[in-house]
């Protein structure tokens, strides 16, 4: 592996579009994402019951055949899909693959949607059909995305972009037109003092409550465009409206729903510089480093402005409390972990012949993961700190 930048903290506003591991290198011919007309992967837009939901990444990826165009995938489609069109780290993407599965998903197929729900594959199986991350509120998607609404503040609704919201985000472009990581770590400060301000069912989950805040680096590091006179990739306007589906002049932007597309003449982060956990954990931390609020555990209490931290010292048993997480890999173990943790209760209803498949995939996934990261062993996990907070129960209606 590269080594990460030896700059003193914080990195941010120096920190390149590569995330803290550099692209130093350009191959046009391996980066190249061909998505022309008349090939394999040439855009077409989503059938009636093809599933769209709240990532942009993803609903290009699906859009363009990188993914299942149906929007529903598993464990071993979304690694091979999201390397190929994005870079992505692959056993970054089967942990969250198979947290998705289990939290959203069918545990009897072990499939994901990318939207909404869908039937099941054996029925009778589950009880009710996987809602998909469309409907993951506190589970796997939540409050303070970059683009979209809050599901308290839009009846539910997390998943459809919020042009208003773009446009925010659209404005912060610098000089030249151009979006920087640390651009969209200050933009993710903004919304979610935005969520703590307006949205009085604000909750901030160990797993859910760092996914926005990853959602941010995403943006930068998945979807930048690399050529040989910048290797370590650039963010225009242009490719960032084709991403998040938007069309029109800077004075008169439209969205389009569900037509994400990966633009022509695009080329990926190198494979030799994955985005994977390790990259994302240094992201975090640097992230924590800026603004540590957005890494806090916790929720507001029923009002607006009531942000109250959970102890995190009493649900871990001690292993991490609040100055620690805002230390190295921390924040990103923890995340993994408190979703490796609670998985068990979510399935406890499922029969054994299903609940130990999807348990062994999401253990299979994610020691990867923690291993890598180097993470403490977290034995103690206590949820029932978290009903203090009303948003915290709070589940949208599909």
């Amino acid at each position: 592996m590269a080594h990460l930048h030896k700059r003193a903290l914080p990195l941010s506003a120096n920190e390149g579009n590569s995330g803290p591991i550099d692209s130093l290198t350009f191959d046009a011919g391996a980066q190249f994402v061909d998505v022309r007309p008349g090939t394999t992967n040439e855009f077409k837009s989503p059938g009636l019951n093809d599933l769209r939901g709240p990532c942009p990444g993803l609903n290009a990826a699906a859009n363009h055949g990188f993914l299942p165009r149906t929007g529903i995938t598993s464990v071993q489609t979304t690694v091979d899909g999201l390397s190929k069109a994005y870079g992505f780290g692959p056993e970054f993407a089967a942990a969250l693959s198979a947290i998705a599965i289990a939290l959203t998903g069918d545990p009897t197929g072990l499939t994901w949607s990318i939207g909404g729900p869908y039937p099941p594959a054996l029925l009778g199986g589950v009880i009710t059909n996987p809602e998909g991350i469309s409907y993951s509120h506190n589970a796997y998607e939540s409050d303070a995305s970059p683009t979209r609404d809050d599901a308290y503040l839009n009846n539910g609704d997390a998943y459809t972009l919020d042009l208003s919201k773009f446009k925010a985000l659209y404005s912060t472009a610098n000089a030249n037109g151009e979006f920087t990581l640390d651009i969209l770590r200050n933009h993710n400060k903004q919304v979610h003092d935005y969520s703590v301000q307006h949205n009085p069912y604000f909750f901030s989950a160990p797993f859910a409550g760092l996914v926005p805040p990853i959602a941010h680096h995403f943006v930068v590091n998945l979807m930048s465009n690399h050529s040989a006179a910048r290797p370590n990739g650039f963010l225009t306007k242009a490719v960032l409206k084709s991403f998040f589906a938007i069309s029109g002049p800077d004075n008169n932007l439209v969205y389009n729903k569900g037509q994400e597309r990966i633009p022509l003449n695009w080329y990926r982060r190198p494979l030799t510089n994955p985005y994977d956990a390790a990259a994302a954990a240094a992201d975090v931390a640097i992230l924590a480093t800026k603004y540590p609020d957005i890494v806090e555990v916790g929720g507001n209490t029923g009002t607006v402005n009531s942000f109250t931290g959970v102890d995190v010292g009493n649900i871990t048993g001690g292993v991490y409390n609040a100055k620690s997480l805002l230390v190295g890999n921390n924040a990103a173990c923890f995340a993994f972990q408190a979703a490796q943790q609670a998985i068990p209760g979510v399935l406890s209803g499922l029969v054994a012949g299903i609940l130990t498949p999807v348990l062994n995939l999401v253990n299979n996934a994610i020691s990867p993961v923690t291993s890598s990261l180097n993470c403490p062993a977290l034995l103690t996990f206590d949820q029932s700190k978290f009903n203090q907070y009303p948003g915290y129960k709070y589940h949208p209606k599909i």
